[in-house]
């Protein structure tokens, strides 16, 4: 999959979602991968052009491959590995992934701020 993108995305070509590579099968957009170890990392999402919804949490085709080149060695040891490959079979659990991380870490720190004197 990584083949079709040759290089690291550019900063602007991440902060304006720029098109990176378009085939038959794919297409590519540059963006920022979440925070990871203290660093953002810039990103290429791969869509396979034949997904299609069925139903409303069904998908042929909707996962999505990301390429991360990560400027830290967290979370990834080898840092001269780059870009990582990640798979993500439905966006919609990466969402609710995240909506979770968001809950569990807001209601930590209150929790936290309303114990210290």
């Amino acid at each position: 999959m990584d083949s079709m993108i040759n290089k690291c995305p550019s900063v602007d070509e991440c902060s304006q979602n720029a098109k990176v590579f378009e085939d038959k099968k794919h297409v590519a957009y540059a963006c920022w991968y979440p925070q990871m170890g203290g660093y953002v990392g810039k990103c290429v999402a791969i869509f396979d052009k034949d997904w299609k919804q069925i139903g409303e949490r069904l998908a042929i085709g909707g996962c999505v491959n990301v390429l991360v080149w990560h400027d830290g060695e967290f979370p990834f040891d080898d840092i001269n590995d780059n870009p990582r490959q990640l798979h993500h079979c439905d966006p919609e659990d990466f969402i609710k992934f995240g909506s979770f991380l968001k809950k569990i870490n807001n209601g930590l720190c209150v929790k936290i701020s309303k114990e210290k004197p």
